[in-house]
């Protein structure tokens, strides 16, 4: 027969779930950014982190690459990341330190110099050269806003023991 708890505990539990869970998320879903987004130098796809703070982004890009040697995307290092043990009263932030993560996730008003010096969108961009990122130049707002991000916290919640099953 399981060992029973006291009921005064079952808060205190769900409370260290809601914790595992949440970081569990945090990891599913830098791992999807990361896959999912552009990959070039590697700059942009190995500085999504998870921070107590908001992510400021300040790291410069590596050098280029040429441009007839597109990466192979399947090479990449995908680190697990680091989730920092917050209370679930405390925020979590998901960000890139990159500095032109603006122009990586086609942000509005966001731009970097084009081969001729011409300011681009990454939109814009990707109409002179094939882009990276999986699902085009909206694949930010493809996963945030599609559903895919939802699919990724529901996973994390599974993985930790939360089911959407009823059980009566």
């Amino acid at each position: 027969m399981p060992r029973r708890k006291p009921l005064t505990e079952l808060t205190k539990d769900i409370e260290k779930k809601l914790v595992k869970g949440r970081k569990q998320a945090a990891k599913n879903i830098v791992t999807s950014l990361t896959e999912k987004g552009p990959w070039w130098t590697g700059t942009f796809g190995e500085n999504w982190i998870v921070s107590k703070n908001p992510v400021k982004a300040r790291r410069k890009r590596k050098p280029d690459f040429p441009s007839y040697l597109i990466p192979d995307p399947t090479a990449r290092q995908i680190k697990n990341p680091r989730v920092p043990n917050v209370a679930l009263n405390q925020d979590l932030f998901i960000g890139n330190r990159a500095k032109y993560a603006g122009f990586a996730i086609n942000a509005p008003g966001q731009t970097r110099p084009s081969i001729s010096g011409q300011e681009v969108t990454y939109a814009q961009h990707g109409q002179q050269f094939s882009l990276t990122s999986t699902g085009g130049p909206d694949w930010y707002n493809i996963y945030t806003k599609g559903g895919f991000i939802h699919k990724d916290i529901t996973l994390a919640f599974q993985k930790v023991g939360f089911t959407n099953k009823v059980v009566v």
